[in-house]
């Protein structure tokens, strides 16, 4: 994907078991799509935890955080209490949107660490790729921000 495309459609289970549905949110919300290897995993644990932190303030700037990665519910949910979670975890089984937004695995095997963040037209405004998961949260926050003219 490139900066303007429009978020692909889509629906995935969430850690609950729930359908998580593309469309429910557009046109109302941003969105914040953040990959992330593994369930239970140091670094990977580091991210989402950094992410649970700040969800209040991607809530105040209206936006919606998703974490994703190819691993099971029964996965997503235990790793969600573990850390009590507050944003769903989706599992993107044949990685069908991975493959939707062009990520591509390491080594064919693990989703590698990629955040996408989309306006409420759903255009793509900001794409992140690092190993570094501050990174992910500043410059996700930064695109919004600037997006909405702040």
């Amino acid at each position: 994907m490139k900066l303007g495309d429009h978020i692909p459609t889509f629906s995935l289970e969430d850690n609950k078991g729930n359908w998580f549905n593309s469309d429910e949110f557009l046109y109302k919300k941003y969105f914040v799509l953040f990959f992330y290897p593994m369930d239970f995993t140091p670094m990977c644990t580091k991210e989402v935890c950094q992410f649970r932190d700040v969800n209040a303030d991607f809530n105040g700037l209206d936006a919606v955080i998703v974490g994703i990665n190819g691993q099971s519910t029964s996965s997503h949910e235990k790793f969600y209490t573990k850390h009590q979670l507050n944003f769903p975890l989706l599992s993107d089984k044949g990685a069908k949107l991975s493959k939707l937004l062009g990520i591509k695995k390491k080594f064919g095997l693990i989703t590698p660490r990629e955040t996408f963040v989309f306006n409420k037209q759903g255009q793509l405004i900001k794409h992140i790729v690092s190993n570094v998961a501050e990174t992910h949260i500043e410059e996700a926050m930064k695109a919004i921000k600037k997006d909405q003219g702040n």
